[in-house]
């Protein structure tokens, strides 16, 4: 899974040619001070924001996936001011169905259940490492209303493993459609997964998303979760990305990541009227994610089939 999944918004990542906006410094600050670190005294009396970025990570010292983690937020608080404000968290009670049985599908679910990978915990709850802070634990998660969730399959999705060879990610799982007509912007599940603070995510999993309303923590999939966790992305698969994610709350405040169908505006797809039955999901996991996969962070070459287009000529590379 992706770092990040507002791809969309973000034209590129700060670099030492950005000069720090008026409200950047500030927002350093603020993130060093949540996580009680010194603020150098050279940033505290930079009050004209000379500072370029690259300055401020050698100035700090900081440690590599801390230095990921203050970029990114940074990006993010940048991002909403020039945005107006950060994107609204939807407040509803839409997961309803993670407490209901269903019997109709008992057989389904069982034949998904033996597919299930024995290495991974699943679970429609969040697990929450003892190191996330108690107080920016009950801000996403209210310790007296946090209701658990039944852990059973969902409806609306099931996952299989995909045999089609053209396909990049052949021979692995895929998330599908359940339904006969996934509306657009219709909930369909949430992402769920280990939560930790974002400088404390495993660099190594392929399963971390951002999480938070400042991307202050990290929420993996890779040991802990559910179906969402087999969402691939769109990259070379000759489709555009139908789903994406998108944060909300619970009628209890409990703060949650969706999954969500594209909205026809969203959608880059020309006439997209939702998802079909057994069409299979696919979110964009954002470049950040393939550039730190891909030797040299250049995509030229990695991406081999635009949206569609048929398979090149020779069939998929090796």
């Amino acid at each position: 899974m992706p770092n990040t999944h507002n791809d969309k918004k973000r034209k590129r990542p700060l670099s030492a040619d950005d000069q720090l906006a008026p409200a950047v410094a500030p927002h350093v600050i603020h993130w060093l001070e949540k996580r009680k670190k010194k603020v150098p005294d050279a940033l505290s009396a930079d009050q004209q924001n000379q500072m370029q970025i690259e300055q401020i990570l050698r100035l700090l010292a900081l440690k590599e996936r801390e230095r990921r983690a203050l970029v990114r937020y940074v990006e993010k608080c940048i991002d909403e001011e020039m945005n107006g404000g950060p994107k609204k968290v939807e407040l509803q009670d839409s997961d309803g169905e993670y407490d209901i049985k269903s019997t109709a599908a008992a057989s389904h679910h069982h034949k998904q259940q033996e597919l299930w990978p024995a290495d991974v915990m699943f679970s429609n709850n969040y697990d929450w490492e003892s190191s996330v802070p108690a107080d920016l634990k009950e801000k996403y998660c209210p310790s007296n209303k946090i209701r658990q969730r039944t852990n059973h399959l969902s409806r609306n999705v099931y996952f299989k493993r995909i045999t089609d060879k053209d396909h990049p990610a052949y021979g692995e799982f895929g998330l599908y459609c359940a339904l006969a007509h996934a509306k657009p912007g219709q909930w369909l599940l949430d992402y769920v997964g280990r939560v930790t603070l974002g400088e404390d995510q495993n660099k190594k999993s392929d399963y971390v998303s951002d999480f938070g309303e400042h991307s202050e923590l990290a929420c993996d999939a890779n040991v802990w979760g559910n179906e969402a966790r087999f969402l691939n992305d769109f990259r070379n698969t000759g489709q555009y990305p139908n789903v994406e994610f998108n944060f909300r709350r619970d009628k209890n405040g409990e703060f949650r990541q969706g999954v969500y169908v594209k909205g026809v505006k969203e959608a880059k797809e020309k006439g997209f009227d939702g998802i079909k039955q057994d069409e299979e999901l696919l979110v964009s996991y954002g470049k950040s994610y393939w550039r730190s996969r891909v030797d040299g962070g250049d995509l030229t070459e990695f991406v081999w089939r635009l949206p569609n287009q048929p398979m090149p000529p020779g069939g998929k590379p090796n």
